[in-house]
């Protein structure tokens, strides 16, 4: 008995259309694709509808059965399997799969025999025998799958396709992935609407090149659009090659298929998330959520869709429920981080900082995550200034996954401490000076690599302010001599009507320079001398500025 699993070819125009059940053969589908699962649940689901040929059905339930080492139960559905049938050789083949697991060579050679005298030219039958042997030891049954594959190759005159699947199956094995990819595309050769053939071809050949995999799952779908699996299949594979808004749509059409999973339409919602389509996939969600209000994915899809709408008071009201009711719950950082860009939308920055530090607890090497939070924390510290010193180490952390930090890496740093040292209260004079030397380590890295700047030698000077309690020491008027040295390279850095930002520079050292003369040298006359060069500086400016 040849089975074949024949379907309707639509045309074109129809394949948008809702998708029909096939019944149990979607569940056969999946067992050849190896998705035993999934096979397991349809083929019970559809076993007693009329239309099921309830012999093979169970036979296949039996293959199931045995590919998850079971072989009481595999043996049990293959003697009902010959109670609903006699005349089904497959049962017969099962029988004998499980003889030859249990070393009983002799009696599987019988139950062979009577398989092959139900169904004399039914080629997939002999294949399937070939299989059990190779299932049972490819090593010690060597010349028995020889032998049925060479007498299948023979009457089908080498167009039996299974005969295709099973050595693609064993090079497969293997790790000979391009000669397996090669005999599955022979399967399809032989039979243009092979859903094992063209699923396997497309597993094996999606990480050489996704977009010619997706292309052979699209023609079986174009061939068989009502299989569930050619549909589901499809619909992955495009997930799985960031076309979200395709799976999206063609999970759609999927759902509609009696045959799909019930987790199947959760999956729909997240889909359509990603395609951004937020109001459907909250739509989904809700649906979903109405039956299972417990159900901890579609919890996550109805606040992300509501965060992605800006719907913020919506969103902080439902992650609130969802972190909070789901204790045990296998939360991802973008549920941390989603959840608290919603509070700094809504001015809640210290409870965003609390999300956002759960975010970095889940993942601490995420280099990407560390730098995100560094600058979440930079923008909570203008309402609260605390935020500056975790910026700062957040970003300090941050370096230290990243493998060469860049000039602009090093600076960035630098300039965290800085805001951190220098919004320290007086009485943390300790913390403000050593947050300012982490600070004076990245500035002078910086100033290593990169060219002659004045701006690097205005923010070292700084550095050394605020590590001194904002008052100017020895060390930073260096610093601002520096700067001021290489200011005066180009004299076009004093034009106030040109170089504004280089003359406030100018400005700065000789304001800082006149503070320290004045309270740390306590020299009258370098005091005097430093403060008319500030008041010439000073009066140009505001000269200019008034103008």
């Amino acid at each position: 008995m040849k089975q074949k699993l024949i379907l309707s070819l639509f045309a074109a125009a129809a394949i948008g259309a809702s998708a029909q059940s096939q019944g149990y053969k979607d569940g056969i589908e999946y067992y050849k694709a190896g998705q035993y699962d999934n096979a397991k649940t349809i083929l019970n689901k559809t076993l007693d509808n009329s239309e099921t040929n309830k012999s093979l059905a169970l036979y296949y339930l039996g293959q199931v059965a045995l590919a998850q080492d079971d072989k009481q139960a595999a043996k049990d559905y293959f003697d009902k399997g010959i109670a609903a049938d006699p005349n089904c050789g497959y049962n017969y083949v099962g029988l004998g799969a499980v003889d030859l697991l249990n070393g009983q060579t002799s009696q599987a050679n019988d139950n062979f025999k009577k398989a092959q005298g139900l169904a004399k030219k039914d080629n997939e039958l002999i294949v399937a025998i070939a299989r059990a042997y190779y299932n049972a030891d490819p090593v010690k049954y060597a010349n028995e799958i020889n032998k049925n594959l060479d007498k299948a190759r023979k009457s089908s005159k080498y167009q039996e396709p299974a005969i295709y699947i099973l050595e693609g199956d064993m090079l497969a094995d293997n790790k000979e992935w391009g000669n397996a990819a090669g005999k599955y595309e022979m399967a399809i050769t032989y039979d243009q609407e092979n859903p094992e053939g063209y699923v396997k071809y497309a597993n094996t050949y999606f990480n050489v090149n996704k977009d010619f995999a997706i292309g052979k799952l699209e023609e079986l779908y174009n061939r068989t659009p009502n299989s569930a699996l050619a549909t589901r299949e499809l619909a992955e594979k495009y997930y799985q090659g960031h076309y979200w808004n395709k799976a999206a749509d063609l999970y759609g059409t999927y759902i509609q298929n009696p045959n799909h999973f019930p987790e199947d339409k959760a999956r729909y919602s997240v889909l359509l998330y990603w395609g951004n389509k937020y109001e459907d996939s909250k739509r989904v969600a809700n649906e979903i959520l109405a039956k299972d209000p417990s159900n901890f994915l579609m919890q996550r899809m109805l606040f992300l869709n509501d965060a992605a709408l800006d719907n913020n008071e919506a969103a902080a009201a439902e992650a609130k429920k969802f972190t909070e009711n789901n204790p045990n719950g296998r939360f991802s950082t973008n549920d941390f981080t989603t959840y608290s860009d919603v509070l700094v939308k809504l001015g809640q920055d210290s409870l965003a900082m609390v999300q956002y530090e759960k975010a970095v607890a889940l993942d601490p090497d995420n280099a990407e995550l560390l730098n995100d939070i560094s600058a979440a924390y930079t923008k909570a510290a203008q309402n609260n200034k605390k935020y500056y010193r975790k910026a700062a180490d957040s970003y300090a952390n941050y370096l230290s996954k990243v493998e060469e930090p860049s000039s602009n890496d090093l600076y960035d740093a630098a300039r965290r401490y800085l805001n951190a040292a220098a919004t320290f209260e007086a009485e943390d004079s300790v913390l403000r000076h050593e947050y300012a030397e982490k600070g004076l380590e990245y500035i002078n890295k910086t100033i290593e690599r990169a060219t002659p700047n004045p701006s690097l030698y205005q923010f070292k000077a700084r550095l050394y302010i605020a590590g001194n309690n904002n008052r100017p020491n020895q060390e930073a008027i260096d610093a601002y001599n520096e700067m001021v040295a290489l200011l005066d390279q180009d004299p076009a850095n004093k034009d106030p009507k040109t170089h504004m930002r280089e003359l406030k520079m100018y400005r700065e050292a000789a304001q800082f320079n006149y503070n320290f003369c004045g309270t740390v040298l306590k020299d009258k006359e370098k005091t005097a001398e430093a403060g008319n060069v500030f008041k010439a500086y000073n009066d140009l400016i505001e000269g200019t500025a008034a103008e």
